[in-house]
């Protein structure tokens, strides 16, 4: 007689394939926000006026602590987007899991980016919340669209069930 409940190692195997993929899902956002946020730039700035050279395109992607930091974030969030959506994918449709990750990141890549900024050049100890501010509302402005672009692909990857 044939059962219907799936067998111990095809459960063993969904679980060990959730486990590897919130961690993978993760680095694959910092991979991604690497690879996005220059040509953001490069377009943000063409929008302005002052289209990027070739050696502007060139520093936008070496490494260093301003893209490091955003990067580093984009892993950390990129993790909990795909936990997140992962959890709550039976009660979220394709476009509302895009939403959602799009959400999460425009929210939380940011802030957290700019607090490793600070923690790096040795300032968080201050904490001058009314200089910081400002500060944080620019940092919305050049990594908000990378950031919700980045989550909403997080939350576009996570497959349904079955």
């Amino acid at each position: 007689m044939k059962t219907t409940e799936p067998s111990l190692w095809r459960r063993a195997g969904a679980f060990l394939v959730a486990v590897v993929s919130i961690p993978a899902s993760g680095l694959g956002a910092g991979v991604l926000f690497w690879a996005v946020h220059p040509l953001w730039l490069g377009l943000f700035w063409t929008l302005q006026g002052f289209p990027p050279n070739g050696a502007d395109i060139v520093r936008w992607y070496a490494p260093g602590a301003f893209l490091i930091a955003p990067a580093v974030s984009a892993v950390l969030v990129g993790a909990l987007i795909a936990l997140t959506v992962r959890l709550w994918r039976s009660r979220l449709r394709y476009r509302l899991r895009v939403l959602v990750g799009g959400l999460i990141g425009f929210l939380l890549i940011p802030p957290l980016a700019y607090s490793l900024l600070l923690v790096y050049a040795e300032m968080w100890a201050y904490r001058a919340w009314d200089v910081m501010m400002p500060t944080l509302v620019r940092a919305y402005g050049v990594l908000g669209v990378s950031s919700t672009l980045v989550g909403a692909l997080i939350g576009a990857s996570v497959r349904e069930r079955g």
